[in-house]
């Protein structure tokens, strides 16, 4: 499920890689997760797939107020505030 979620999004980086003009810029905003109590930083990764994309990643900005994990994560992992990211990146 995992990998899938992270190659769904590399075709979507990938994409916005093939149609933005060079030094435009790409605002997202994305959660990290939480998958069978392990923490996965979506942030981090989604960054380095989008530099070897074509981006350069100017910023990460951290929201304020992490979100907990899922409902289902919390009950069998308990709660772990997880990171609320909008990434900067631009087209090279």
């Amino acid at each position: 499920m995992v990998r899938g979620y992270f190659y769904e999004m590399a075709c979507v980086v990938a994409e916005c890689a093939r149609v933005l003009k060079p030094g435009a810029p790409l605002i997202m905003v994305n959660d990290n997760v939480r998958y069978a109590g392990a923490s996965i930083s979506v942030d981090i990764i989604l960054s380095e797939i989008a530099e070897n994309l074509g981006f350069e990643v100017r910023q990460i900005l951290v929201l304020p107020n992490g979100k907990g994990n899922s409902s289902q994560q919390m009950g069998a992992h308990g709660r772990d505030p997880l990171r609320k990211c909008v990434y900067l990146w631009h087209r090279l």
